[in-house]
C-alpha cells in the first residue's frame, strides 16, 4: 500500500510540472494547447491511488492507537479486578467489623467473669479466713470439751466415792440410830433396876452380878469405833460382839 501512495504521489507531481511546463511553453507559444492525457491523467490516477494507499500508511499512530486501545482494555480489566478485589475487601472489612464486635462483646464477658471470679477469690479468701478461724474455735472448743470430760470423769470419781461415804455414813447413821435405841434401853433397864435396888436384896445381888459380867464386855457404839479397835470386825466369841452389828447374821460383826 505504501507503493501506491509513491506511485500516486509522483503522478501528482509529474501532472504539476507538466502543467508548469505547458504554461512555460504557452508563454512562448500561445497556440500550444495541454494535452489532457498527460495532465489529467496523472493527475486523477495519482489523486486516486494516493487516497488509496494512504489509509493503510504506518505512521505510528494506529499502533499507539491501539497500543492505548489495548491498554485501556487492560486497565478496565485491572479496574473490574480491582473492583471485585475492593467488594471482596470490603465484605472482608464488614466480616471483621462483624468479628470485631464479636470479639469487644466476648472481651467484655471474660472481664465480667474475670471481675466475677476475682470477687470469688476474695469471698474464698474470706471464708477460707473464717475457716481457719473456725477450726482454731473448733480446737479450742475440743480442748474445752476434753477437760470437761476430765473434770466429768473426776466428778463422776468424787461422786461415787461421796456416794461410798454417803452409804457408809447412812450405815454409820443406821448403826449410830440401832446403838442409841440399845443405850436408850438399857438405860430404862438400869433406872429400871435402881428403882427395884432398894426393895430386894435379891435383886442388889443380881445387879451386881449383871455389872461384873458388864465389866467383862467391850461397847462400841457403831462399826467404825469398833474397826478403830478391830479392823476385820469380831466373832460372835468375842466380848465386843453385838448383834446389831452382824447385819448379815453370819456370826462375824463388822467384817468388811
Amino acid at each position: 500500500m505504501e507503493t501506491l501512495v509513491i506511485i500516486g504521489v509522483l503522478l501528482f507531481i509529474f501532472a504539476i510540472f507538466y502543467l508548469i511546463f505547458h504554461f512555460i511553453r504557452k508563454i512562448k507559444n500561445r497556440e500550444k494547447r495541454i494535452s489532457k492525457i498527460l495532465f489529467l491523467i496523472p493527475l486523477i490516477g495519482g489523486i486516486l491511488l494516493f487516497s488509496i494507499g494512504i489509509p493503510y500508511i504506518d505512521t505510528g499512530v494506529q499502533q499507539q492507537l491501539d497500543n492505548s486501545l489495548a491498554a485501556n482494555t487492560k486497565l478496565k480489566a485491572e479496574i473490574k479486578q480491582l473492583n471485585g478485589q475492593l467488594t471482596k475487601l470490603q465484605s472482608t472489612n464488614n466480616q471483621l467489623t462483624a468479628d470485631n464486635k464479636e470479639l469487644n462483646t466476648k472481651i467484655e464477658d471474660v472481664s465480667s467473669k474475670v471481675s466475677s471470679a476475682e470477687k470469688t477469690e476474695k469471698d474464698m479468701t474470706k471464708l477460707t479466713e473464717q475457716k481457719a478461724s473456725l477450726e482454731e474455735e473448733k480446737e479450742s472448743l475440743e480442748g474445752k470439751i476434753t477437760d470437761l470430760e476430765k473434770a466429768k470423769k473426776t466428778s463422776e470419781s468424787k461422786i461415787s466415792d461421796l456416794e461410798k461415804k454417803n452409804k457408809a455414813l447412812t450405815s454409820d447413821i443406821s448403826d449410830l440410830k440401832s446403838d442409841l435405841a440399845s443405850a436408850k434401853s438399857e438405860t430404862a433397864a438400869t433406872t429400871a433396876s435402881a428403882s427395884t435396888e432398894s426393895t430386894s436384896s435379891d435383886t442388889s445381888e443380881n445387879t451386881t452380878t449383871t455389872s461384873s459380867s458388864s465389866s467383862d464386855t467391850e461397847f462400841f457404839a457403831n462399826c467404825t469405833e469398833l474397826r478403830a479397835v478391830y479392823p476385820s470386825g469380831v466373832p460372835s466369841s468375842h466380848p465386843a460382839y453385838q448383834s446389831k452389828m452382824d447385819r448379815n447374821k453370819d456370826g462375824y460383826a463388822c467384817e468388811k
